[in-house]
């Protein structure tokens, strides 16, 4: 397995969702876009983990009518253990989830995808920590416990953020993390900071009453304001259904917009669309409304990519080492999310 891919997929999991993920079965080798019984076009779209609060957005879009208004029938899916990406990459669906962070070494290599949409205006990652920890920044890891899924590059943003604060990396104890979640190691004392989205593990702490600092990387190294989650799609579709993927990407849209102006309701769509979050409803709709402020701070707007934070996180990457190439205005468009 790709170790960034697993590490990727591991910022969303917790205990529910895992248990979610036998419900679902993905069959790769289905045609990813072809005729559907209702006349519509069916279209295959990956997810990178179980239905989430990054996910709402296209289970409205689905409720609400606005992939069949398009000529579409979307079917949204589970993604393989090993990983969602080569799916898009080679071909066996046009369009799932991705990030930004994990894109540079498959774009290094010549990877066949674009990133279409971004489906959070800005990076909501952060480092949490117990409060009797006492890591209010980055130098205060040394000499601390952070988990870790032992990435290259979640290493190198942990030691570039401390770096800049005269801390020194080395100082700072590895515990492997392998915990269906980042916040029950730390509520059991395994380790005592982790990096997390705040949408997801960082509302999860709050709802368990929990006693924690956080700061967003972006606050630390502006470079790290980066996109993720993003929509990617593979290039061959792009080019052989330009119209089709345009229509598409304007009715997840449309679902993320709605959920931007009607958060409790959206939650509820995802809820009935992923049954297994039922009885976590608080949870959900707290992430939801957290969600709904940061997809984008003009709704008109959502999905699209400012080239400058796109190209400062991929030219930190270059100079870390971390990729061969200059990946400068790679592996991105708004042309399909419009201006």
């Amino acid at each position: 397995n790709n170790v960034n891919e697993v590490f990727s997929m591991k910022k969303y999991i917790t205990i529910a969702f895992t248990l979610l993920f036998s419900v679902f079965v993905l069959s790769a080798c289905q045609k990813s876009v072809k005729d559907s019984s209702s006349g519509l076009k069916k279209i295959d779209f990956i997810l990178d983990w179980t239905p989430n609060t990054n996910h709402t957005g296209l289970y409205v879009a689905k409720e609400k009518g606005y992939f069949k208004d398009a000529g579409l029938d979307v079917d949204i899916k589970l993604p393989p253990e090993d990983s969602s990406s080569d799916l898009i990459i080679n071909g066996k669906a046009p369009f799932g989830i991705y990030f930004q962070d994990s894109m540079a070494k498959k774009l290094d290599k010549g990877a066949g995808i674009t990133a279409v949409a971004a489906i959070v205006e800005h990076n909501t990652s952060g480092i949490i920590s117990s409060r009797d920890a006492e890591i209010k920044s980055p130098k205060d890891l040394a000499g601390k416990r952070y988990g870790t899924w032992n990435d290259p590059i979640e290493l190198e943003m942990i030691k570039s953020m401390m770096k800049k604060e005269g801390a020194d990396f080395n100082q700072v104890k590895l515990v492997p993390n392998s915990d269906s979640n980042s916040i029950t190691p730390i509520e059991n004392k395994v380790f005592d900071a982790a990096w997390i989205y705040h949408g997801w593990d960082g509302i999860l702490a709050e709802q368990k009453g929990m006693k924690t600092n956080f700061f967003y990387m972006k606050d630390f190294v502006p470079a790290f304001d980066y996109y993720s989650p993003v929509i990617i799609a593979n290039n061959d579709y792009l080019k052989s259904h330009k119209e089709e993927a345009k229509k598409f990407i304007q009715a997840v849209k449309k679902g993320y917009q709605y959920a931007i102006e009607h958060p409790e309701e959206a939650a509820d769509i995802l809820i009935k669309q992923a049954p297994a979050l039922a009885n976590q409803r608080d949870f959900v709709l707290a992430s939801q409304k957290y969600l709904s402020s940061q997809y984008a701070s003009n709704k008109d707007k959502w999905g699209q990519f400012d080239s400058k934070r796109w190209n400062a996180f991929y030219a930190w990457a270059k100079e870390q080492g971390l990729v061969s190439n200059n990946l400068r205005d790679k592996g991105f468009t708004n042309e399909l999310v419009g201006d």
